[in-house]
């Protein structure tokens, strides 16, 4: 464990306040919860993104998403749709019902992200409104956030 990691303090609430929430979602996808959570903190900011914290969306789904309350343009943006939770758990809950077939079993970070974007979550590609190196980036914060549950 790195003491680095251990020094945001922000990232470790994050992953010691979601993990319990996580774990059985991870154990349901045959995961290690650091992939649930490195993906949720990702997408979120460490919890504090606005779509996260005013929406309770922490996985970035866009509407219409299993479980949600309702939806809503980000920003404005009318051509765009997020969807809306209750909490933090419905959303990692919708998360595991619309991409869980998809990461099943992909234990190893770059293999959980790389079938994110086979799966179409994000392309991995910025010209198609991804994120380019997505697979890579989300597996560096994968195992940031392995540490960071050592804390």
């Amino acid at each position: 464990m790195s003491a680095k990691l251990c020094n945001n303090i922000s990232a470790v609430t994050f992953v010691s306040k979601y993990k319990a929430v996580c774990q059985p979602i991870a154990e349901q996808l045959d995961l290690p919860v650091e992939n649930i959570l490195g993906l949720a903190a990702q997408e979120s900011q460490y919890g504090t993104g606005r779509i996260a914290r005013e929406l309770n969306n922490y996985f970035s789904l866009h509407a219409p998403a299993p479980l949600q309350r309702s939806a809503e343009s980000p920003q404005g943006n009318a051509s765009i749709k997020v969807a809306t939770f209750d909490s933090f758990q419905q959303c990692a809950q919708s998360f595991a019902l619309r991409y869980g077939s998809a990461v099943r079993s992909k234990r190893d970070p770059m293999a959980f992200a790389q079938a994110l974007v086979f799966s179409g979550y994000n392309s991995g590609d910025a010209a198609t409104g991804g994120r380019n190196g997505f697979a890579k980036y989300l597996a560096d914060i994968i195992v940031a956030v392995r540490g960071r549950l050592a804390c």
